[in-house]
Order: C-alpha cells, then sequence, then structure tokens
C-alpha cells in the first residue's frame, strides 16, 4: 500500500543524528556506520534536496513535498535497515515491510513499534540538550519540515475531535478485508475539505493535508497515535524556542 509510514519517522530522525553523537563516545561515533550515515542525512540535506527529482516506478511519488519525496532522498543514507540497526529495534511490529519499505500492499500496513517510537523520543531529547546540535537541527527544521511539522500537527486534532474517528476506522479496516484491498489514494479523499481549505489560507500544501489525517488514522489503528503526537508536539515547542 502506498503510504508514509516510514517517512514520518524520517522527519524526526533529522534531529536523532545529534542524539547519538552526544554520548561520552562522541569521539568514535564515525566508527559506527549507522550513526555516520544519519548524520550525513542532516549535513547533506540541502544538496539531496537542491539534487532531488522525483521518479514515480522508483519512488512512488511524482511530488517533491510529502513523505515519500524526503524518504526517497535520504534513503541512500537511512533506510529502514540501517535504522533498525541502530536504534537495535525493529521500527514496525507487523505489516507489509521487510527490509525496506513496501507501498504498494493494499491489504496490510505497518504497525508502529512502541519501543522504537520511545527510544526515538529519548535520542531526540538528548540530542536536544546540546546547544550546538540544536542550532543545526533546528536550521533544517525552518528550512524543510516546518510546514509539514505544523500541518501533520494540526491532522491530529481534526481527526480526533472533527473527522468521525471511529467510523473512519472501521471503514478503514474493513476495505482491509476485501480481496481488492484498499486504495489510499481513494480513501484520502475522505480528507478533501480539509486539504483545500488549509491549501487556500495558505497553512500547508494540500498533498500533505490528504495525506496528513490519513497517517494519523492508520496510527489510531496500531496504538501509536497519542505517543507519535506527544513527540511531535515536543519536537515543534522546542524549535519554537528561541
Amino acid at each position: 500500500m502506498k503510504r508514509p509510514f516510514f517517512a514520518f519517522t524520517m522527519m524526526l530522525l533529522l534531529f536523532v543524528t545529534s542524539a547519538f553523537v552526544a554520548t561520552e563516545n562522541y569521539q568514535d561515533s564515525n566508527n559506527d556506520p549507522a550513526v555516520y550515515k544519519l548524520m550525513e542525512v542532516t549535513f547533506l540535506w540541502d544538496l539531496l534536496k537542491e539534487e532531488y527529482q522525483p521518479i514515480r516506478d522508483r519512488d512512488d511519488t511524482w511530488l517533491d513535498v510529502g513523505f515519500r519525496s524526503k524518504y526517497a532522498m535520504a534513503k541512500k543514507y537511512a533506510s529502514l535497515e540501517m535504522i533498525e540497526t541502530a536504534f537495535g529495534c525493529p521500527v514496525f511490529l507487523r505489516g507489509p515491510h521487510d527490509k525496506d519499505m513496501n507501498f504498494k500492499s493494499k491489504t496490510s500496513f505497518g504497525y508502529y513499534n512502541p519501543e522504537f517510537v520511545a527510544k526515538l523520543r529519548t535520542s531526540i531529547e538528548l540530542a536536544l540538550k546540546k546547544p550546538l546540535f540544536k542550532k543545526v537541527t533546528k536550521q533544517v527544521y525552518q528550512q524543510h519540515l516546518e510546514s509539514m511539522a505544523r500541518t501533520y500537527h494540526n491532522a491530529y486534532t481534526y481527526l480526533n475531535k472533527e473527522a468521525g474517528l471511529q467510523g473512519l476506522q472501521r471503514e478503514y479496516l474493513f476495505l482491509m478485508t476485501k480481496p481488492e484491498g484498499i486504495d489510499t489514494g481513494s480513501f484520502q479523499e475522505k480528507f478533501r475539505a480539509y486539504a483545500e481549505s488549509l491549501a487556500k489560507n495558505q497553512q500547508a500544501d494540500v498533498y500533505e493535508g490528504f495525506t496528513a489525517p490519513a497517517f494519523w488514522l492508520r496510527r489510531s489503528i496500531d496504538g501509536t497515535s497519542k505517543q507519535l503526537f506527544e513527540l511531535l508536539d515536543m519536537v515543534i515547542k522546542e524549535m519554537e524556542k528561541a
């Protein structure tokens, strides 16, 4: 299924890079291949973005916004397999993803591992205590991630208070039991009015306005919605500090 599960994690992992370095083994950090690769993603992000051109067959997107394009830009340096090695636990407990992301399944989706999310938060909090690393991550956030972060933050509230969450959950799970499965793009049409209102008010990219509520819908099913929202909320508040 064409879903941006892992790419949400990629957005937060930009902050994690510093956390690995901010340890007692700072001088030895570059000896860890996973740490080195994650560092590359942060410090090469401008160059990666400048050189990236989406290819539908390769990236499962033709856009240069949203999670999939960001994952495609960073994949060479921080694949699913690399991140699981760095954290020492699976990113997902179940779903179609193996050593890499599978965006094509129509009958399953990735259930995030709460242990991974907890470790991710701990790493981010450690990173943000280091002034130098906080400065670097804040620049990356402001230049590339702030709009998307706020869109997903707002979408969480929208889905839980206005969209009829329980009914959407039932429909989503029911459609996945069908032999033909579910087409994510069609299901996202349920959020068209929300997405277009954001775009009209210049609050978000319309594509991200479509995908953000669907992301939180799946997280409400796998049980990590509150945990991930609190992490995102913490990051946004830290980035807003002077």
